[in-house]
């Protein structure tokens, strides 16, 4: 795999901001993904990607490409973290919500009947690209295959802030790192994508650095805002309309699949 010079600034500038979290997914894509943060993490997944997120990218420009990240389940359905990539990070998932449950010494546990479940928001990102990639906007993914929306979309967050629970996270922590992070999305790697999904719901409202998105990312001008019975979305265009930005609800939020639908129909001309 062949990484962009572009990709390779981009690092260079996490660099310069003193981020070690940079994203995940398929740089060369043609959809970028924007969330909220990282939120609510544990040990190993602070330990293994968000404190050696931009280590690890740069060690696959060596040629490192996608299809030679590893599985990350052993023969146990357990996580092999020394096989993390953020490439593809949790390979093997399945298209199943995690589904959780206290047993009778008040442990939380997962009691999905499907193995290797991923979580709501991951699950709604494949069902949007499979629309997206689909001539009739549909997802028909079963429950038991697996995930592969990290082939057509590289994601991150406006801010890296976590913590054990989304209530230990301060809002100047917050507005901190979206200061910090504010260089990557005027770079020349967020630039190229065609298609860019601001998936934050309210969040940017609360940072005024983040409130118009314009100011964020280079080379919008218009917007539009469409509200009915399926949600709304704001939608920017560049001014040669060769790309779109569109602003939507957080996808682990309720939203259905008609709004998905709606989406996917927007992003439809653009891209590679």
């Amino acid at each position: 795999m062949e990484y962009t010079p572009e990709f390779k600034e981009f690092l260079e500038i996490a660099k310069k901001c003193n981020q070690t979290y940079v994203g995940h997914g398929n740089p060369n894509a043609s959809i970028l993904i924007v969330a909220n943060e990282p939120g609510t993490v544990d040990e190993s997944l602070i330990t293994n990607d968000l404190l050696k997120n931009l280590e690890k990218w740069e060690s696959n420009l060596s040629g490192i490409g996608i299809d030679e990240v590893k599985n990350m389940f052993d023969d146990s359905d357990e996580l092999v973290w020394t096989r993390f990539n953020p490439l593809w990070p949790y390979k093997g998932q399945k298209f199943s919500q995690i589904k959780v449950k206290k047993d009778e010494e008040g442990i939380v546990r997962i009691v999905n009947a499907v193995k290797r479940p991923t979580s709501r928001s991951w699950l709604q990102y494949q069902k949007l690209i499979d629309m997206i990639r689909s001539h009739e906007n549909k997802c028909e993914r079963r429950k038991e295959d697996e995930l592969d929306f990290f082939r057509y979309a590289f994601i991150t967050d406006f801010s890296a802030a976590y913590g054990k629970s989304s209530k230990d996270i301060s809002k100047e922590a917050r507005l901190e790192s979206i200061m910090e992070r504010l260089p990557l999305f005027n770079s020349a790697f967020v630039t190229h994508f065609p298609i860019i999904i601001v998936a934050s719901g309210h969040y940017i409202r609360d940072f005024k650095p983040l409130t118009d998105l314009r100011d964020v990312f280079q080379g919008f001008v218009d917007v539009e805002l469409i509200k009915d019975d399926k949600g709304w979305r704001n939608i920017h265009y560049s001014e040669d309309k060769k790309r779109i930005l569109i602003h939507t609800h957080h996808f682990a939020s309720a939203i259905t699949d008609e709004y998905l639908e709606e989406i996917a129909r927007l992003c439809k001309g653009y891209g590679r």
